[in-house]
Formats: C-alpha cells, structure tokens, sequence
C-alpha cells in the first residue's frame, strides 16, 4: 500500500509517496486548477521515472555499474542490460521515515548503512515546503562514514503539457538557460568527449520559444548562468518556474512528443566517474567525514 502524505496552504497542495523515495508525485494551484507534475496511475505504472519528481541517487549511468576513487572500487549493480551501466540508483523505490509533518510542510528520511561495494552509511533528509511561492524542495545528504564520500544528485522532475484544463500543447513553449550542449552516444547514452555548437533547438530553449510539438528530444547540458527553466503557456498567460540551486550546474532534457516533458537538474554529467572529460568539469562530487551538503529547488505558477 503507497504511504502518500498531502500538505497544502490556500494557494497550492502536494501529495508526496513516502513508499517511493519521498517523490513529490502532485503538485496543483487551487485558483487556476492548474496540475503542474504528471501524476502516477500506480495500477498502471508504465515507467516510475516518468511521474512526479522521483529522486537520482546515483544519477545518471555509471559505464559497468563501477568506478574508483581515492583507491577504493565502488561497485553498483548492472541494471540496464542494453547498455551496461547502473541506472539512477535505487532510492526512488525506497521507503522514507516520517520525521516532522504540518499542514503545509514535511520532512522524512532516509538511512543506508555501508554495504559491499559501497562503503558508506549516509542519510538523505527531504523537506517539502508550501508557501506563497509554490513548493519548495530542500534534499540533504548526510556522509556519516569517516571517508569522503562520492555523491551524485538529480531529480527526473516531470511536468505536466498541458497543465491547464483550458491549456492547449500547441501553445506551450519551454524556456531553459543552457550552456554546453554534450553530445552522447546514442546507443548506450553515454557522453563521447565533445561539446556541440549551439543549434537551432538550444536558440529556441534560450529564446523560450521551443514548441513542445516537437518530435521526441533527448538531450543532456551543462546550464548557464542561473540555470532557468519555465514552461509557458503563451494562450493563457501563465508559466510553471523551476528554480533550482547552483550545486545542480547540469540538466538532462527529455520528451516523448506526448504528455509530459522531463527537465532534470544534475549535480553532475553522465557518466562523470569513468567518461571522457575530467572529473572537475564533469561535475564529480564527494562529501567529506560527518558532513553534509543541501541542494535547493522550487516549482511555482506565475503569470507572464
């Protein structure tokens, strides 16, 4: 049974599933009745990265599941057979403790003890807060062994086109602020060591102006300047803004052509562990001893 916890306030509510990583799987705008995520059928699950805002840890893929640092081999299970990497960790489908819970906020956790391949206990800490502002997302990472920790964030953050009743697809755009545009190997997902020129398709995310009736996207980035992402509704004048800290310095854009449209915010580049480029540029994190690091988001409705 899905342990699903609602806040709200006036203006928003959110529905978090406490059985799935502490996913924010609904987030809705009681004036407008505007659905911002896309919202999971659980008897008809067809992908769980595709609903909600389901946590990465470790995201992305790890070419063969393993890689080395400060002398020790970390090794994750292989569990995308086609390409032979680790995928995105298996948090999203663990239960989180309750910790603290009003009417509009929440905080729960999560604990792993050290483990063959990995070792280090740590604790991940979500907060969900509403506010005048939409929702806000705090996420803390607590290394509690006595080694530095290598550490690897995103969130499959996924909307919902269009997210007005009223709202039509041909009318919505995307805005993002984007950097180096990373090619990959399309076959197995995985960067190749070059960074493209910008195209037609990065103008129009600088531009806002890129239709979501565009075919099918799969593209992976390093952000710039703040990092700003929107969704826009240009018919009725209103825009999803996602905010995101600047610890999440990479994005990941993915669409199907159909009803949603995933715009993930990364702590790192794919493959950062074991790819072409140095681990610095490819955003490679650690923690060190008994410490922690937070990472910020907020997901609101605007008018434009």
């Amino acid at each position: 049974m899905e342990n699903i916890i609602e806040i709200k306030n006036k203006k928003y509510s959110a529905k978090i599933n406490l059985s799935r990583g502490a996913n924010c799987i609904s987030l809705r705008e009681s004036e407008s009745g505007a659905t911002l995520l896309r919202e999971p059928d659980y008897e008809k699950l067809d992908n769980p990265y595709l609903y909600g805002m389901p946590i990465l840890y470790p995201a992305n893929r790890i070419e063969g599941g393993r890689f080395t640092f400060e002398g020790r081999e970390y090794l994750f299970p292989i569990n995308e057979e086609k390409t032979h990497c680790h995928l995105h960790g298996e948090i999203h489908t663990r239960p989180f403790a309750l910790v603290e819970k009003k009417e509009d906020f929440i905080r729960c956790r999560y604990e792993e003890k050290e483990r063959e391949g990995f070792p280090h206990a740590f604790r991940i800490e979500m907060t969900y807060r509403l506010g005048e502002e939409g929702l806000s997302q705090k996420t803390e990472i607590f290394n509690l062994s006595e080694m530095n920790m290598p550490s690897f964030l995103a969130f499959h953050t996924t909307f919902k086109i269009p997210f007005l009743k009223e709202g039509e697809k041909e009318e919505i755009t995307v805005l993002s602020d984007l950097g180096d545009f990373i090619e990959r190997n399309m076959e197995n997902y995985l960067p190749t060591g070059r960074l493209l020129p910008e195209d037609e398709i990065t103008k129009a995310f600088h531009r806002g102006t890129y239709p979501l009736t565009s075919p099918p996207i799969s593209r992976h980035y390093k952000a710039a300047g703040k990092g700003r992402i929107e969704i826009l509704d240009k018919k009725n004048k209103k825009k999803i803004v996602y905010e995101n800290s600047e610890n999440f310095p990479f994005r990941l854009i993915y669409s199907e052509g159909r009803d949603f449209i995933c715009l993930e915010p990364m702590t790192n580049m794919a493959n950062c562990q074991r790819g072409p480029f140095d681990r610095a540029f490819a955003g490679f994190d650690f923690i060190p001893p008994k410490s922690c690091k937070t990472y910020l988001s907020n997901i609101r409705l605007e008018e434009f």
